[in-house]
């Protein structure tokens, strides 16, 4: 349980294979001790005995010049961390290295020796820094759309996006900030909290300007929210200087996130006061909080810089707001604010409270809308529905909300990260129960709930129905009497996601299995044979889809990575493009749910797929979860310096018995979210 976790003397993992001692940072401490020195010898030549005769030059194998960034890294002092795209050229050779994939076959392999030497460099060279661990430079955060939005309400205590949409319509389209505001692109981390992809996006600030005027508008006319901000249900036509100070005062300590100063109340003061002479106490109200909520500091999530290159503690407010934004996605309200004034936000106690709080609010939703909807991609479902940008129909709505509902009960109930992969229970649609098959469920399952259930009111039971026709009725949860459903592989929203309009795709879905569950992201290789090739190739004059892949796959270039698709997405063949089960193709041919992993074990089943990836591949499954979580909590692309931090999570987590709040929690406590670090002058 949550509440129960502690990890003040949490175990370090060793590394058997390097020959240093690491100290990792503990809970609320920044400054790890550990021995080390720079060590360069031997990877010249290694690189020069196996890797420079293809990776070489203009015309290196895959546009990697390897001798070019053995020389570059020679001259980076190891007090020094490697510039990004250097380490992600190592790497990139790290990853091959370890698959075993390079060199290639026909040449001469690394030798067990090679391939530790190897390892203790990038260990030493990449995730040390002069012998420490360190959590690396901390970039800006700017608040995402979404976060500006949720801060937006919360600062004002009122809705400006569309509330929850009751009807059963032919279409649910966005409301009017959702229309004014740009598509955000992701970062490198798959997130659009991502620091260096907001960096470089343009801030939309006369939509944000627009957005700011529209709430201010909702403001003025709501009693509960004049209220919040005054004290008073309406706006008396005379106020104090003394009164207007105070508002002010406390306006900006909430919407700058504790790090108001004298001069920024000063000058929302003095905003007021000039507008006021000629206009309407509401009118300069509206105006001075309209100030306020275009500053910098509103928009981004500014530290104090000490300069260092060394880990140290960021301020007890710095933390509340990183706390606030991973679990929330909004500000941080009035409570978490005085923990941090009082400093105790960070007394273990007083934290373990502060994270049960926050997660029963309605904003906990942003783990599963934000965090989940953009990992696993079923935030693609949206606007994807041949209705117009921006709208989705009730079965697009229906099986976005089953997987919404699935990881908020992750969440809610602190259950095993696992049951991602398979689960005994699923939350379930009246508009998909048709394709899922009913006889293939069962009723509601016990299970304990650690939070509040936050999505209770969105289902509509008793005298609450009366007078509303075409009600929409969210997903229930349900239990599971057969083999072919559980955990969200093969749910409907993940197989319409992973198909193509008409048809499936096994590719695209085993693609997807490996990215964004095991983590392990392929890149297409170049100069890949067109698939009519492959058709021509064959004897037959109308072959299989079968038949068709196996003849492409096989093609040199192919193979070595459609060995791991292949199997695990004809393994879901069973379902159609909308999740349906189905055991033969629209021309008859039968269905064959079966394959071989690279590991040589086989599998006659979706289930029995599952279950090889609950077996063979459970440490991948979580450390996979933990680096999404990582990213998604940090607001960036993990890097080689994160694998100690990743290493202490994960044992925590299996302790934990695979927890999801014991992977939160252990992520909060890390020095990454703790700490900052500066960039190297």
């Amino acid at each position: 349980m949550l509440g129960k976790v502690r990890r003040t003397n949490r175990k370090i993992p060793s590394f058997a294979v390097i020959p240093v001692i690491v100290v990792g940072v503990l809970s609320g401490q920044c400054l790890p001790a550990v021995a080390g020195h720079e060590v360069d010898r031997g990877l010249r030549d290694l690189v020069t005995k196996h890797c420079v005769s293809c990776h070489e030059g203009q015309a290196a194998e895959a546009s990697l010049d390897l001798a070019e960034a053995l020389e570059a890294t020679s001259r980076v002092s190891g007090k020094r961390m490697l510039p990004a795209d250097l380490s992600d050229v190592w790497v990139r050779v790290e990853k091959v290295v370890a698959q075993r994939r390079m060199p290639p076959a026909e040449e001469q392999p690394l030798s067990e020796e090679e391939h530790l030497e190897f390892d203790r460099w990038f260990h030493e060279r990449l995730v040390l820094r002069d012998g420490l661990s360190h959590v690396g430079p901390t970039r800006l955060r700017r608040l995402t759309q979404e976060e500006f939005l949720a801060s937006l309400e919360d600062l004002l205590g009122i809705q400006i996006r569309e509330g929850y949409n009751h009807l059963q319509s032919v279409h649910v389209a966005d409301g009017f900030v959702d229309r004014v505001l740009p598509v955000e692109v992701p970062g490198e981390s798959g997130f659009t909290n991502d620091a260096d992809a907001l960096a470089s996006q343009p801030l939309p600030l006369l939509e944000y300007m627009k957005c700011v005027d529209f709430a201010l508008a909702k403001m003025s006319g709501s009693s509960d929210s004049l209220r919040m901000l005054t004290g008073s249900p309406e706006l008396p036509s005379e106020i104090s200087d003394g009164q207007i100070h105070d508002i002010a005062k406390q306006f900006l300590h909430r919407a700058l996130r504790g790090k108001a100063t004298s001069k920024h109340v000063e000058r929302a003061v003095a905003c007021y006061a000039k507008e006021v002479k000629s206009k309407t106490s509401m009118v300069a109200f509206k105006s001075m909080l309209r100030t306020i909520l275009l500053l910098p500091e509103f928009h981004y999530r500014f530290e104090s810089i000490r300069g260092e290159s060394n880990p140290y503690q960021v301020t007890d407010f710095e933390f509340a707001t990183r706390l606030s934004y991973f679990l929330t996605g909004s500000t941080p309200d009035d409570q978490l604010l005085k923990q941090a004034a009082d400093g105790k936000i960070r007394q273990s106690e007083v934290l373990d409270a502060e994270i049960r709080r926050l997660m029963s609010t309605p904003r906990r939703l942003s783990l599963s809308e934000s965090f989940a909807g953009q990992w696993v991609g079923f935030d693609g479902l949206l606007g994807d529905d041949n209705l117009g940008e921006r709208r989705h129909s009730v079965a697009v709505r229906a099986q976005y909300d089953e997987l919404l509902y699935f990881f908020d009960e992750i969440f809610k109930s602190n259950r095993s990260v696992l049951e991602i992969i398979d689960s005994d229970w699923v939350y379930v649609s009246n508009y998909t129960l048709k394709s899922y098959g009913a006889d293939q469920f069962t009723k509601a399952p016990q299970i304990e709930s650690l939070h509040e259930n936050i999505l209770q009111s969105r289902a509509l039971t008793g005298q609450a129905r009366r007078g509303i026709e075409r009600i929409y009725d969210p997903p229930s949860i349900r239990g599971i009497q057969s083999d072919r459903y559980g955990g969200i592989i093969t749910s409907a929203a993940v197989m319409s996601l992973t198909s193509a309009p008409q048809r499936t795709s096994p590719v695209r879905r085993g693609v997807w299995v490996l990215d964004r569950i095991l983590g392990h992201k392929l890149e297409a290789p170049a100069n890949v044979p067109p698939i009519e090739q492959a058709i021509r190739s064959l004897p037959s004059k109308k072959p299989g889809k079968l038949e068709i892949i196996q003849a492409h796959t096989s093609m040199s270039g192919c193979k070595v990575c459609h060995q791991d698709i292949d199997p695990v997405g004809f393994g879901l063949e069973n379902f159609d493009p909308v999740g349906k089960w189905r055991t033969v193709y629209p021309d008859k041919t039968a269905i064959q749910s079966r394959g071989m992993l690279p590991s040589g074990k086989s599998f006659a089943s979706p289930k029995e797929l599952k279950q090889l990836l609950l077996t063979d591949d459970r440490d991948r499954v979580v450390r996979n979860f933990i680096r999404r979580m990582m990213s998604y909590a940090y607001g960036r692309s993990l890097r080689p310096h994160d694998r100690i931090t990743e290493d202490n999570i994960f044992q925590d987590v299996v302790k934990h018995d695979y927890r999801s709040n014991s992977v939160i929690r252990a992520i909060i406590e890390s020095p990454q979210f703790n700490c900052r670090q500066d960039e190297e002058s």
